[in-house]
């Protein structure tokens, strides 16, 4: 990921609850993947391509200085 980019996640609830949030701030973001979910074998490709349907596991830390920031 670039840095200074936008991010657009999409997901689907499991009880069709619609949320809508808008925010601008500065963080940093680490996400790396794992070829299992004993998440000790990071995956290095790159890049990394999955098949559909493929479970991904990825482990994602946030550093912010923003205590209200999770």
């Amino acid at each position: 990921m670039e840095n200074n980019s936008t991010l657009e996640i999409m997901y689907i609830t499991e009880n069709n609850v619609i949320q809508n949030k808008t925010a601008t701030g500065r963080y940093n973001v680490s996400m790396s993947f794992y070829s299992s979910d004993s998440f000790s074998d990071p995956v290095f490709e790159s890049p990394y391509f999955v098949d559909l349907n493929q479970t991904l596991f990825a482990q994602v830390s946030l550093y912010s200085t923003d205590p209200d920031l999770l």
